[in-house]
């Protein structure tokens, strides 16, 4: 490491040890700053030490990464003015001593006691512990001696209404049984469940509150005889009990409003139409056809009353791109025991306009690029979605050998898409078709590429179903995509020097710059267990990908007897066609270790394999390594496959390509102040080619010898999380590059320089 380097990292080291001194300054006499909050726990085995942990009233100073309490020290490094200047920025970036308080740590102690008391330990005991340092110091420990739980015995249950007695009793999900903990929280969850139960069977006034316990033990014993009780609906003048009503949905109404501020008399001045067994008010002529109406509605006249239904309806309209707010309201209609919809919709503006410009940089080669899209929500009054959107981007291309620096890279592109609401399939049924909750796509691109090089262009079509089981699980059909990939010129330059196989044997460039034709089928499956609202410590999710590509082509061709073109394929009008199948699997999880900080892990593994009318992959299928999304010590296309060294050419970065990647990471994500997030990562993995191929000495994969060419770096980021942005800053160091095979550049963590092993990237959105 350079000298002046080292001495400043001496003199900010210097800087925070001394903050770290003065911070006892601030702590006054006779009093304590928390340094620590533990929890022991003894006896039956109750919730983790980390739940009563977090009932603390206090907490010790942020710690960022749970290592370094930078806060603390930028606020010693303030000084006792904080009015002005510097003082007064390390004050409002900085974080005030946390001065134990005994005062709330009783307060702690009650509150565990409480908790434990309802999940069934009421004899449990607790007590707090201070342990002193040498400085004016303390760490609290909680004590929990737990004891015995109480445990329900017996199980019996008061419920006057026989309706509602026969639909319990017939119930299989029962969350308390005999023989379990007596607990409060456990219990709660019964209530909410059985009315959810009872609701969806029509009792649209029944509430939790209608439900209670009573646990009755024995002295000495810790059995407990646990009783149900179903309050009654009400009694008549005689002191009959009366049952609850259950309701059924007697008129609906479609209303088509201007606004979300409904009044009572809003209908009066509406235009109605009467459809079927329903109603549709409108200002103006309905925006949606009375199908679509019926076909994202599972609500009907005459249908007994259910929430679910209720929130499936809800779901479903979300899909409708045309719907800017849903909101549905039920009244009692005159007539006991029926319930009257009304189903409001707000519309978003039928067309718009947007614009869009960025910046791009490549390799240090920076440009522009701008878009203008035009969107109708509702091009066939069913709430289908066509967008149409332009685009163009220029980028300077600098140290490019033989050409003009003058000569930039040029890309225009066009790009429609048809977004339909519903399953579009023949022959299927209107019942089929609103269950399914599925998207139809169809696209149609153009996308062309001048650069001093060579001229390549791209037509693409696609057509897709997309379909999701509730927020965890989604999936994707590519039923069919075609891609045309089309070189109409190529310089005399380049062709001589990259392309002639004769002087370069380069048979992976050669196939990347002839026309081709991908025709690829594809299916992909998702699943989080996220959940709305993030209470979950550990998220994960996955993803699966599989494709394949020209299977049917080369069957008909074979089946057909086709002729062959010079390199031993079939082509279809003269052109090509790649063929290949393809399967990708990534995994992340992201654990929750404090309100603070989170630790991430990342793991992606993909194969692809080019067989019969392809020698090698299209490059738009190939798997590159480095970058932000990648092993970042590396930059994009800079790492791999295998061993192979790139030659510092224009062109090397088709040649670190492969057909195998193999990828995992691991982060902790801190907030460290207002909207910045901090992170330090460890990442690994390579590319590889499936067979080997002369240009690519060393990427070939071998399960003898990949383990030795997995790449590892580490180092730090900075995010700032906007919410609807991520701006991300990630500086990544090599520590083993697998290029070499011995010495201090196979092992730069031994002796790390950063001119040769350090990679900047900046990026939008987080990894992953």
């Amino acid at each position: 490491m350079p000298r002046p380097k080292f001495l400043k990292i001496l003199s900010l080291l210097s800087v925070m040890l001394m903050a770290s001194c003065s911070v006892y300054r601030y702590v006054p006499e006779g009093e304590y700053l928390l340094d620590d909050v533990s929890v022991q726990i003894s006896g039956h085995q109750v919730e983790g030490a980390s739940y009563y942990k977090s009932l603390s009233y206090q907490s010790p100073n942020t710690r960022w990464f749970r290592l370094f309490r930078i806060p603390l020290r930028a606020y010693a490094l303030s000084g006792h003015r904080a009015d002005t200047g510097r003082r007064s920025i390390f004050r409002n970036v900085g974080e005030a001593p946390v001065i134990c308080d005994t005062t709330l740590c009783d307060a702690t102690v009650a509150d565990i006691l409480r908790s434990l008391s309802n999940s069934g330990y009421m004899k449990a005991q607790a007590s707090y512990t201070l342990k002193h340092h040498r400085r004016p110091k303390v760490e609290v420990q909680y004590n929990i001696e737990s004891g015995e739980p109480y445990v329900i015995r017996n199980l019996a249950s008061v419920i006057p209404d026989p309706a509602i007695q026969d639909i319990l009793s017939e119930d299989n999900d029962k969350l308390i049984f005999e023989g379990m903990p007596l607990d409060a929280t456990v219990l709660n969850k019964e209530r909410t469940r059985i009315t959810s139960l009872l609701q969806q069977c029509g009792y649209y006034r029944f509430n939790k509150e209608c439900i209670s316990f009573r646990a009755d033990t024995l002295a000495g014993s810790y059995d407990v005889k646990l009783t149900m009780f179903v309050a009654p609906y009400g009694t008549d003048q005689d002191g009959t009990v009366l049952s609850y009503p259950q309701y059924t949905i007697g008129n609906l109404d479609y209303v088509f409003a201007d606004n979300m501020n409904f009044s009572s008399d809003y209908l009066s001045v509406m235009k109605h139409l009467t459809l079927n067994d329903y109603n549709v008010f409108f200002s103006e002529a309905p925006n949606l056809r009375s199908k679509v109406l019926e076909s994202h509605s599972y609500l009907r006249p005459g249908m007994v009353y259910n929430p679910d239904s209720v929130t499936t309806t809800y779901n479903s309209l979300s899909r409708l791109g045309l719907l800017k707010y849903t909101n549905i309201q039920f009244e009692e209609s005159s007539v006991p025991g029926v319930l009257d919809g009304r189903i409001f919709m707000v519309c978003k503006q039928k067309h718009s306009f947007s614009f869009e410009i960025e910046g791009t940089n490549t390799a240090g080669d920076v440009g522009a690029a701008s878009s203008l899209s035009f969107v109708d929500r509702n091009l066939f009054h069913g709430s289908e979605q066509l967008t149409l959107k332009l685009r163009g981007a220029y980028e300077a291309i600098s140290n490019l050998p033989g050409y003009s620096n003058e000569n930039g890279y040029k890309e225009y592109g066009v790009e429609v898409n048809l977004d339909f609401p519903e399953f579009l399939v023949p022959f299927v049924s209107s019942d089929v078709q609103r269950k399914s909750q599925a998207t139809s796509q169809f696209s149609a691109k153009f996308n062309s590429q001048d650069r001093p090089e060579f001229n390549k262009s791209v037509f693409s079509t696609g057509w897709s179903y997309l379909w999701s089981h509730g927020t965890q699980r989604s999936h994707r059909f590519d039923v069919l995509e075609l891609n045309y990939l089309v070189v109409p010129w190529i310089s005399p330059n380049f062709r001589t020097e990259y392309l002639d196989v004769i002087s370069s044997k380069n048979s992976i460039l050669k196939y990347n710059y002839e026309d081709l034709l991908i025709s690829k089928i594809g299916y992909t499956y998702y699943f989080s267990n996220a959940s709305f609202s993030g209470s979950r410590r550990l998220q994960y999710s996955l993803r699966l990908n599989f494709e394949s590509s020209g299977n049917a082509l080369y069957g008909i061709s074979k089946a057909l007897d086709a002729g062959r073109n010079s390199n031993g394929q079939y082509e279809v009008l003269g052109i090509a066609f790649a063929q290949y199948v393809k399967h990708d699997l990534s995994f992340t999880s992201n654990l929750k270790l404090d309100a603070r900080n989170n630790l991430l892990f990342h793991a992606e593994y993909g194969v692809a394999a080019p067989y019969a009318n392809s020698t090698s992959l299209p490059f738009e299928k190939r798997y590159f390594a480095g970058g932000a999304n990648s092993v970042r010590g590396w930059a994009v296309r800079e790492l791999g496959p295998g061993s192979y060294m790139g030659n510092d050419k224009v062109i090397d970065y088709i040649k670190q390509s492969g057909d195998i990647k193999l990828f995992s990471s691991i982060e902790l994500r801190s907030h460290l102040f207002w909207k910045i997030n901090g992170a330090l990562f460890v990442d690994a993995g390579n590319i590889w080619t499936i067979r080997e191929y002369e240009e690519q000495p060393g990427g070939c994969f071998g399960f003898d010898t990949f383990a030795k060419q997995i790449a590892v770096s580490y180092g730090a980021g900075l995010r700032l999380d906007l919410g609807f942005l991520v701006v991300r800053l990630d500086g990544g160091m090599k520590a083993v590059n697998p290029a070499y095979s011995s010495g201090e550049n196979r092992y730069p963590v031994k002796n790390p320089d950063m001119d040769r092993d350090f990679a900047f990237h900046l990026a939008v959105g987080y990894p992953f």
